[in-house]
């Protein structure tokens, strides 16, 4: 199964220029923990709400007309859309990452998959595992 069936289509991307303020905003309106930066809808950065909490305010002296640029994280991992699970949560691990910007053979962002989906994938095909063990399993 490629990482793409699971992972978020409907993904919140501005571009470098958005202004910090605008994007905490966007992430508390839309009560969302991070928004991928893009530029010609390719990823170039991300943003979390934790990046906020900790650069944001901090990190430029005027949220209201400073860009995101200048608080996201530029060192960006992605993982292309027909990469399987195992390879996913292997990235994820290895990079020390909650978040993968999935991208198309183009670069261009497709999605977003996240610990939590995998995590949620993991614990659906485990309940399935279980009860197919409970029907084969003797009555004691």
């Amino acid at each position: 199964m490629s990482i793409y069936t699971i992972c978020q289509k409907s993904v919140v991307s501005v571009g470098p220029e958005t202004t910090v303020d605008f994007v905490a905003r966007l992430m508390q309106d839309k009560n969302i923990g991070c928004v991928v930066i893009t530029d010609q809808h390719k990823p170039v950065g991300i943003v979390t709400d934790r990046d906020l909490a900790l650069r944001g305010r901090l990190g430029c002296s005027e949220p209201e007309v400073s860009p995101i640029s200048e608080i996201m994280t530029r060192e960006l991992k992605t993982i292309r859309k027909d990469t399987g699970i195992f390879d996913a949560i292997q990235e994820m691990k290895s990079s020390g990452v909650r978040r993968l910007p999935v991208v198309d053979k183009g670069g261009r962002l497709v999605g977003l998959i996240t610990l939590d989906d995998i995590i949620r994938l993991l614990s659906r095909e485990l309940g399935e595992i279980s009860r197919i063990i409970g029907k084969e399993s003797p009555r004691i």
